[in-house]
């Protein structure tokens, strides 16, 4: 049985709330975001995708000039990653039935 459409809104509009909440109350000094990064603590170097993570915290918290120190290419991917998410929610939201496979 399908869900109906006002359930999928309230579900994306909760959801995203409380992953907005919680995204924004990280902290993007913290220590734990320091050395998630497997390449450069295996290797020593930084990857392509070094800092994504705390550009992106910098993004929600509106300050993009730590942002683009953190990974320059944030400022690039985070609208892209923003996009394919909605893109996402918009398939499950208004699909009629189908089937994704």
């Amino acid at each position: 049985m399908e869900m109906p459409f006002r359930v999928k809104l309230l579900i994306f509009i909760i959801f995203n709330l409380m992953l907005l909440i919680l995204l924004y109350n990280i902290s993007i000094s913290s220590k734990m975001l320091d050395n998630i990064c497997l390449i450069k603590h295996f290797i020593g170097n930084n990857c392509w995708n070094c800092g994504m993570t705390r550009a992106f915290l910098s993004i929600l918290h509106f300050d993009f000039n730590k942002a683009y120190e953190f990974n320059h290419n944030g400022l690039v991917v985070f609208p892209l990653t923003i996009g394919v998410y909605l893109y996402s929610w918009y398939k499950y939201i208004f699909r009629k039935g189908e089937r994704n496979e």
